[in-house]
């Protein structure tokens, strides 16, 4: 008996906030199971990793023998593929489950999908950390650019939406203003709302230039 299993993890953070989203189909597409489980504070490939684990369970619960997995993260399918060496010890356990539960299946495969083809997933993932915010809440980064007199603050998720004032506080109150005004006119044409998330790159210092002789 064959499953199909759509995988997909989010972090708000990077560390942050993570959430798992899963979808169980037969092998006729048709959908079984779906679930979005908030699973605590972790990095977006710990959570494609959680997410795997948890839809290789699901499926060996409903007798499956076989299972087709699909996912976004080319990581992921990389590593289990046994084609990229598992480095981060965060990592290391969780690939070890993860194979073991696959051992237990007579034939499995893993595809890399594009993001679209794995919407569901995701929206479940990202629904499961929506319901961690308070009712009507969202957040968004803001920038500030202060100059003597004027200060211009700015949400780079919204493109357009900014504000100038005097003073950091009112440019502050002025592009909340703005910014509710923006969202209440895309739910009101039923457009989503714009979800934030962040990255965490690290910068090498710059290479000193050589002295001159």
């Amino acid at each position: 008996m064959k499953r199909v299993l759509h995988v997909d993890g989010a972090s708000r953070g990077n560390p942050g906030p993570a959430a798992i989203g899963i979808v169980v189909a037969d092998a006729r597409w048709k959908v079984l199971e779906e679930i979005g489980e908030v699973i605590g504070e972790a990095t977006n490939n710990v959570a494609e990793y959680r997410a795997l684990i948890r839809a290789l369970e699901a499926a060996l619960a409903q007798g499956a023998t076989e299972a087709e997995i699909r996912t976004d993260s080319e990581l992921l399918v990389r590593q289990v593929q046994g084609s990229f060496k598992v480095k981060a010890p965060a990592l290391r356990a969780l690939h070890e489950t993860a194979t073991r539960l696959l051992d237990r299946f007579s034939h499995w495969t893993i595809h890399h999908v594009p993001r679209e083809a794995n919407a569901r997933a995701d929206q479940l993932a990202n629904r499961a950390l929506d319901a961690l915010q308070p009712p009507g809440w969202l957040e968004f980064s803001v920038l500030f650019q202060e100059r003597p007199g004027r200060v211009r603050a700015v949400v780079p998720t919204l493109p357009g939406i900014e504000a100038t004032a005097p003073t950091r506080a009112e440019a502050l109150e002025r592009l909340k203003a703005r910014v509710e005004t923006y969202l209440r006119r895309l739910r009101d044409r039923g457009d989503p709302l714009p979800r934030e998330d962040r990255i965490r790159v690290r910068l090498e210092p710059a290479p000193t230039a050589p002295k001159a002789d």
